[in-house]
């Protein structure tokens, strides 16, 4: 692709959304940095201007919520006959998602959602290590800082989870000495000069500035997706397995099927999603002007929504601050008015008449605790003999308070948090409430945030979806990987395991997730560690409930011990495990589980009393007895069939024995020209298609 389309596309996307997007960096800049770098106070006579965030308080709750009622997805295979390779992936998502830059990744991406309504985090693939020869391929996850100023998304792109956009686009700036080195990563070559002027300037002021500026570089990776043709041949080899390959994959191994006797059975044509990646400046693509075709089919990029709406044809979205900023902003001119006030106004003085302190003026110079006199003198006489008199004749008034400003400060507190507050409501905040009454309490809190936890839902959701999709193709080699289960706890699993099948003799594959397609569904939960406490209260409830004797009880008694979380309490939870799966409670699910299942049932056998095992030796030789009696009546009358049969046979060999010294002289002649005519056409039929298949893929190109 040209580098000037794609500029343009992106100044168009750029340009689709712009006064939302200010809007929502002047949210974060008011949310993080300051609540009084704007126009509407910078002109306030205020000497003293403080910042009294009740904002902040709300966001931290809506936050908290977010994080302790994590999102877990659900993989649903669509071709049901492969619900195993769903299981699997469930456990390789969850052990993934444990990861500090997934976990990093969706923190920040639902932060900056929450602050000032949009944020985002990008999967890509890596290898597992720097090996040689090590082509195992991990996903992971990345958070895009600031998402709102630098994501971009194709402009016709209306789904909340962007799942219908062509397009994607993320800014990155480089310093001078960081762009040379992500060129020379890229092209291997290392650029000598970096000027402004070799970059691209858009002709419209308004659209982004790809040179330079600011001693920045600005770099784009932009990912395009579209609909590509493509054929699936199916191959089967000399054993009668199938295999099925795209064209676009087959140039690699083309002759190693041809070597190893793969024919083509079947193909047909169909069309595909292919996602490219482009790495831009405003001077070239970095990466090749054909970009990278990167695993899966679709772009590898999640968007987090706080509040969304499309208006008029625009999309509008918006953070727990922007209908907060208005009233924090008055409350925080009105306490700074008020802190003006007492730091400004004169304290309180006594009033005289000059002559009572006339020659002790030293005495009344000296404020507060620099007054170090005993005590203070006074004139009881003026001049001319009159009596002065005792004492101040008069005080100093304090400066007061307007009313009004008592009264709005209390309004505009209110005003907050009647927008932004999921806090806990001071008229039922009691310590003694019940636990009933705390459930419901708590049920209030999290409708305040339910808005943001039913939108990061969609974005989980989206997550695991790219996820499928990329594991799909990656996970295309046997491997071992690690999967964790809901309780979490985490094992190892051999992908593409290959294991003979007693009854056929056949290899199967099993744990392979390659070509597989699923629908992915998602819903707000809580953490594990508070299912477990909820659970444990459960169990204790039940356990006092159900009387002694029932065995009810004993499994109630068991599944509380595996609860059970503490300091050294790791022996009481392998106990009870233990128990749950001897006594049938539970299945096993490790070959040491196994192993130890079958160990107990063969020791329980070998105590069993001696007239029980004899009496069930006895029914066992009766029912042998019976059974041999019906498999010889059933002999018997086979063997007579068998003879007529046999009678027929004979009768037939002697008609048609003269020819047959004739006919298979001529048919092993026929079949020997037959089958060496039938291999070469075949030969020459697949290496036609192979190479029609590999021209087409490079017209394609």
């Amino acid at each position: 692709m040209e580098l000037s389309k794609l500029k343009a596309q992106f100044d168009k996307d750029y340009c689709a959304n712009q006064s939302t997007r200010e809007k929502a960096a002047d949210d974060l800049v008011f949310y993080w940095i300051t609540q009084w770098d704007d126009q509407l106070l910078s002109d306030s006579p205020l000497k003293y201007r403080g910042e009294f965030n009740v904002l902040r308080k709300a966001g931290r709750q809506i936050m908290a919520d977010l994080r302790l009622n994590p999102v877990q997805p659900d993989f649903k295979p669509k071709d049901m006959d492969r619900e195993e390779g769903a299981d699997l992936l469930d456990g390789i998502y969850r052990a993934e998602d444990r990861s500090l830059s997934s976990q990093e990744a969706k923190d920040y991406a639902s932060q900056d959602a929450i602050v000032c309504g949009f944020g985002a985090w990008e999967l890509y693939t890596e290898y597992a290590s720097n090996n040689a020869g090590d082509e195992r391929q991990i996903i992971c996850r990345d958070w895009i800082p600031e998402a709102n100023n630098t994501v971009f998304w194709d402009a016709n792109a209306r789904k909340l989870d962007k799942s219908d956009a062509m397009r994607c686009a993320i800014l990155k700036s480089y310093t001078e000495d960081g762009y040379k080195d992500l060129v020379e990563d890229l092209t291997g070559e290392w650029p000598e000069e970096v000027s402004p002027s070799n970059f691209s300037q858009p002709e419209e002021s308004y659209v982004f500035p790809w040179a330079s500026t600011a001693d920045k570089i600005y770099v784009a990776t932009i990912y395009c997706r579209k609909r590509v043709k493509d054929k699936v041949y199916t191959f089967r080899d000399p054993m009668g397995e199938e295999l099925r390959l795209r064209a676009s994959d087959i140039e690699e191994v083309m002759d190693e099927l041809i070597d190893t006797g793969h024919e083509i059975v079947a193909e047909r044509e169909i069309k595909r999603w292919e996602v490219r990646k482009y790495i831009a400046s405003g001077e070239k693509i970095l990466n090749g002007d054909d970009g990278e075709v990167i695993a899966g089919e679709n772009i590898p990029v999640v968007p987090v929504y706080g509040e969304r709406a499309i208006v008029e044809g625009e999309e509008h979205w918006e953070g727990v601050t922007r209908l907060a900023k208005d009233p924090q902003r008055l409350r925080n001119f009105q306490m700074s008015y008020l802190a003006d006030i007492v730091s400004r106004s004169p304290r309180r003085k006594p009033i005289f008449f000059g002559e009572q302190i006339q020659g002790f003026e030293a005495m009344y110079e000296e404020p507060g605790a620099d007054n170090n006199y005993p005590y203070l003198l006074q004139n009881r006489m003026d001049a001319n003999g009159n009596q002065l008199p005792i004492g101040p004749v008069a005080e100093m008034p304090d400066q007061p308070m307007p009313q009004a400003l008592a009264a709005s400060i209390e309004l505009t507190k209110g005003a907050i948090e009647d927008v932004a507050n999921p806090g806990v409501p001071q008229d039922i905040a009691d310590p003694d409430l019940s636990g009933k009454a705390v459930a419901a309490l708590q049920n209030r809190i999290d409708q305040q945030s339910y808005i943001y936890q039913h939108n990061f839902k969609f974005a989980v959701r989206r997550d695991a979806e790219i996820f499928a999709s990329m594991a799909s193709q990656i996970f295309d080699t046997p491997r071992t990987v690690t999967v964790e289960t809901p309780d979490g706890n985490r094992k190892q699993v051999k992908l593409m395991d290959v294991v003979i099948d007693r009854e056929t003799g056949n290899p199967v594959v099993l744990n392979d997730i390659t070509n597989m397609e699923f629908d992915v569904y998602a819903e707000i939960g809580q953490q594990y560690s508070n299912q477990v406490e909820q659970t444990r209260d459960r169990l204790a409830a039940m356990i006092q409930a159900t009387p002694d004797g029932d065995p009810a009880k004993d499994l109630l008694m068991l599944k509380l011990f595996e609860l059970t979380d503490g300091p050294r309490m790791d022996d009481v939870r392998e106990f009870a495990r233990k128990q749950l799966i001897l006594k049938g409670y539970k299945e096993p699910e490790t070959e040491e589980e196994v192993a130890m299942l079958q160990a107990h049932q063969e020791q329980a056998g070998q105590q069993k009393d001696p007239n029980m095992v004899l009496a069930e030796a006895e029914a066992l030789k009766a029912q042998a007895d019976v059974m041999r009696e019906q498999r010889e009546a059933r002999a018997d009358a086979a063997k007579a069939q068998t003879d007529v049969a046999r009678t027929q046979i004979d009768a037939f060999k002697a008609e048609t024995g003269r020819f047959e010294s004739q006919i298979k002289a001529e048919e092993a002649s026929a079949k020997i020209r037959k089958s060496e005519t039938d291999r070469f056409s075949k030969r020459l039929e697949d290496v036609a298609k192979l190479q029609q298949a590999r021209a087409s893929q490079f017209q394609s190109r």
